[in-house]
């Protein structure tokens, strides 16, 4: 892709420069690659640029404090890199699934994820779902070490599945991947917000920091007029409530479906596995599958790996 169709700058003599790739990793850059040089919590990638440069990096794009001077390498410098990298990167791989939904909470997201995979499999939807269990569709699973891929990896695998005429895919989103900005620049079909209790203070610090996180899923991510799904008897129903009104979300809760699933309580003993289920069965709806397809599939629905399976019976 042309570099003049990624980016406006002041490098006119380089705008049809032929872009083959974008890296954040030095050691993925390759011959006519971008390589964003991001400062992480752990890695500066400044520290690197040079690597990228040695390994075929055309393009460098940095901090407006970056060192780094080249005659031969374009050097890009921004206010807001991960803003830029995300802006970018959904023009590089432009072609994505028409229903992306986010999923988001302290527990829950794998389960959701999963079942909604699994419902739409099993009416022949193609589905995808991305997240902790790594990457599934057409019965294939590619694993992943993280449980929202970097912005790069999201988006390239999205224009895949929607190559492989997938339309319908589901994204956990975890609190470290929305701070990180991996999920922007996406048009969700409707974001999920399944519970919120302790977890990843190392990171976030305090949970008013942790909760703000997750809810800019809402209050940032989702389109105007996109659905919000989620429990109104937790605490946090109120703040999804009054964004959802502030900016024309359609809020829709899981009560009517609990008592819709009561007749697969043995497949689904606990109380929050059935909401989890409730929430994937208004995820699968709101792509198009129809109540009487659902219920038909609801008792051959599989648990989650790892999730109150039986070790050992005594």
């Amino acid at each position: 892709m042309l570099l003049k169709n990624l980016i406006k700058s002041s490098f006119k003599n380089y705008a049809d420069l032929n872009i083959k790739g974008l890296a954040i990793n030095s050691k993925q850059v390759k011959k006519g690659f971008i390589f964003f040089a991001i400062k992480g919590s752990k890695l500066n990638g400044e520290k690197y640029i040079h690597e990228a440069v040695k390994k075929g990096a055309i393009v460098i794009i940095c901090s407006k404090k970056c060192k780094f001077k080249s005659n031969k390498t374009i050097v890009i410098k921004t206010k807001n890199i991960r803003n830029l990298l995300g802006n970018i990167t959904s023009k590089f791989y432009e072609q994505k699934p028409k229903n992306i939904i986010a999923v988001t909470g302290t527990n829950g997201k794998t389960s959701v994820a999963d079942f909604y995979y699994q419902i739409l499999n099993m009416n022949n939807i193609p589905a995808a779902s991305i997240g902790t269990l790594g990457i599934k569709y057409n019965k294939k699973n590619i694993r992943s070490n993280l449980t929202s891929p970097d912005i790069i990896t999201l988006h390239k695998n999205l224009e895949k599945l929607k190559k492989n005429k997938i339309n319908n895919v589901i994204i956990e989103a975890s609190s470290h991947g929305i701070h990180q900005n991996r999920l922007d620049h996406l048009n969700f079909k409707a974001g999920i917000f399944t519970n919120f209790s302790q977890d990843h203070l190392d990171y976030h610090k305090t949970m008013k920091a942790y909760l703000k996180v997750k809810i800019t899923l809402f209050s940032k991510l989702l389109p105007k007029g996109s659905h919000v799904i989620s429990d109104r008897l937790i605490k946090q129903f109120s703040i999804l409530k009054k964004i959802s009104k502030q900016r024309n979300l359609k809020l829709l809760t899981i009560t009517k479906k609990i008592d819709q699933i009561k007749n697969i309580s043995d497949s689904f003993p606990s109380s929050f596995q059935k909401k989890n289920l409730a929430m994937a069965i208004l995820a699968a709806q709101l792509c198009g599958l129809k109540s009487n397809k659902i219920k038909n599939t609801l008792k051959k629905l599989k648990n989650i790996d790892g999730r109150l399976e039986l070790i050992k019976k005594f």
